[in-house]
């Protein structure tokens, strides 16, 4: 196996973060991304993809969403969210996904995206979780459940209940500037959940201070992530996002080159 082959795009529709360019200051980024998730995947060079849904866009069923489906048709692993960014959520989102698994050997997991955020009862995101996982466990064959877990909200959801229908957490962190720091939230959900699989996710864009993540921290954040690859502590590495791409982001262009200098790289 390649190390390319534990790296994921967390992606969503195009255009979808434009809002957050040109809106705070001169100095500020004003290009718009027009890069689509396929796009971003092939620019990155990877073939794991998630599929993150926004405003519940792309619509379960819509042909807009089979649509996204067919693009990914070169991808070894596709996940379709069940919950969206910001917990958005149509309803039929796991019921949509077990039809896409029908037609697409490719579709091996449903994402739960912001399923236990600020605002969000730890009943009320138990109840999400596990009504996905009984509908899931529908499908004619396994399905992966995933489910996005921030380092600054792991003592708001301490209910291991919570965690019991998963098959793996993504971790991820709203610090992108404290590089000594990186390793302490990984490190409590492995102290919390040990032995749930976990994988890091990394962003490309720091949305609280509108400018790219910083070449030294990416560097730092997927070194260190690649080695708990390696040590079979991380399943993979997960880049926020394909509409971050294609800006000018220093963060982008030296992800490419990072994943072209190791992705062959045995592990």
């Amino acid at each position: 196996m390649k190390v390319r082959d534990k790296f994921w795009l967390f992606a969503s529709r195009d255009h979808d973060d434009d809002i957050w360019y040109g809106k705070r200051g001169s100095d500020q980024i004003r290009q718009w991304s027009r890069i689509t998730p396929t796009e971003g995947a092939a620019i990155l060079g990877i073939e794991n993809v998630m599929m993150i849904t926004s405003d519940g866009v792309p619509v379960p069923f819509s042909a807009d969403a089979y649509g996204y489906m067919e693009s990914f048709c070169r991808m070894k692993n596709v996940w379709w969210s069940a919950v969206g960014s910001a917990g958005c959520r149509v309803g039929n989102e796991e019921d949509f996904a077990i039809e896409l698994a029908k037609k697409y050997p490719n579709l091996t997991g449903i994402f739960l995206d912001d399923v236990m955020i600020t605002g969000g009862t730890v009943e009320e995101s138990k109840k999400v979780i596990h009504a996905v996982r009984k509908t899931a466990d529908k499908c004619d064959r396994k399905l992966e459940l995933w489910a996005t877990c921030y380092t600054s909200k792991i003592n708001d959801y301490l209910d291991l209940e919570l965690y019991e229908p998963l098959d793996g957490i993504t971790v991820w962190d709203f610090d992108m500037s404290s590089i000594p720091n990186i390793v302490d939230g990984f490190e409590a959900y492995e102290k919390f959940l040990p032995n749930k699989r976990k994988m890091l996710g990394i962003y490309l864009y720091d949305y609280g201070k509108g400018v790219s993540v910083s070449k030294e921290f990416m560097k730092a954040k997927c070194e260190q992530g690649l080695q708990w690859i390696r040590e079979g502590r991380c399943e993979g590495l997960i880049f926020l996002t394909n509409c971050n791409m294609g800006i000018g982001l220093e963060s982008d262009y030296w992800l490419r080159d990072w994943i072209d200098e190791v992705g062959d790289q045995e592990i």
